[in-house]
Order: structure tokens, then C-alpha cells, then sequence
């Protein structure tokens, strides 16, 4: 018997939920462990914090599978971490002004999404959803990857061009023409800012 530890798979990981299994937990913090806390560091910028987000993602994770079985594991995952991660933030931060790339991100975006929706704008959120994601469809894949590690994972523009091989102006650059495109979509459908 092979005493060198394997790498399981997603399936194989989901089903160890399914079993009840609570090896479940590590597998998945074996293999989703690093990826989930840059996400939650990237919004919350201290660890103690980001740890805190990471017990509560497998906790929610472990209480989601079952009944859920998820077609991406990984996509699963960093939603659910994203999401604990921002409601965390709000929370800690809810009567200070805190710099972190999650804020600096959304504000960049601030000029084509209303960030404080009326209640006719609240109607338009699906429409909108419906509009980014025709826009993320429509650009080319290296550009998607750029725009939704900045405004769905909140990296920095250092750490997108770390990744990309890319220098950050030619990123600023990216982003800046990302927007605009964005904004002129938006204006096009009827929605505006």
C-alpha cells in the first residue's frame, strides 16, 4: 500500500460530506485551504479575521452537502467564502471607514453600479445580473479573468499582474477600459447611474 498521501478528488471529497464523513473538513482544507483564505484575506486584511471566515465556510459547507451537491466544488466553495467574508467585514467595519481591496474594488466600480439601491433600482438587480454577465460573456477570456479577480475576488491589481505575467499600469489600463465598456453597456440597456 502506497504511504504517500493522495490528493483526493472533488467527487470524492463531496461524497465524504455526503457519508457524514468529518475527514470531509481536511480534505477540503488541504485542497481549498490556501485559495479560500487569499479571498477572505483579500477582503478582510487580517488573519485572525480570515481564519474566522474559513472555520465559518466549512462550517456552512458541512451543513450545505448534503442536501446540495455542487458541479463545482471549488466555485462553491469561494462563494460561500466570499459571501461570509463581505457579511464580516460589514459587520466589523460597519461605523469606520476601513481600506481593503474589497473597497477600494467596489469604488472603482462605483461609477457604472449604484452602490445604495432605491427601491425601483431594486428591481432592476436582475436585469442588471443579467446585463454583467452577457458583458463578462462577450469579452475575451483574459479580460473576464482580470475583471472578475478585481470585482468578484477583490485582488489586488499587484497580485492580477503577479498572476498574468503583466505590468499593473497595463492592468489599470485593462480595468479603466473594462469599466468604461461596462458603463456604456449599462447606458445602452437604459440603466443608469
Amino acid at each position: 500500500m502506497n504511504s504517500a498521501k493522495r490528493n483526493p478528488s472533488d467527487g470524492e471529497i463531496i461524497e465524504l460530506y455526503f457519508a457524514r464523513n468529518e475527514e470531509a473538513i481536511d480534505a477540503t482544507d488541504g485542497k481549498y485551504g490556501r485559495y479560500l483564505s487569499v479571498i477572505g484575506y483579500n477582503i478582510l486584511h487580517e488573519k485572525w479575521s480570515t481564519d474566522e471566515a474559513l472555520n465559518d465556510t466549512y462550517y456552512a459547507t458541512w451543513n450545505r452537502i448534503p442536501p446540495e451537491r455542487p458541479n463545482i466544488f471549488q466555485a462553491f466553495l469561494s462563494k460561500i467564502m466570499r459571501n461570509i467574508s463581505i457579511s464580516k467585514f460589514r459587520k466589523e467595519h460597519a461605523k469606520s471607514r476601513v481600506s481593503s481591496e474589497l473597497v477600494t474594488s467596489l469604488e472603482e466600480l462605483s461609477d457604472c453600479i449604484v452602490s445604495e439601491a432605491s427601491t425601483e433600482e431594486d428591481l432592476k438587480i436582475k436585469e442588471i445580473a443579467e446585463i454583467l454577465n452577457k458583458f463578462l460573456s462577450d469579452i475575451d477570456k483574459r479580460k473576464r479573468f482580470i475583471f472578475v479577480c478585481r470585482y468578484y475576488y477583490a485582488d489586488s491589481v499587484k497580485s492580477i499582474a503577479g498572476m498574468l505575467g503583466m505590468n499593473q499600469r497595463t492592468v489599470y489600463r485593462v480595468l479603466e477600459e473594462l469599466r468604461r465598456e461596462l458603463r456604456e453597456r449599462l447606458e445602452k440597456e437604459g440603466i443608469t447611474v
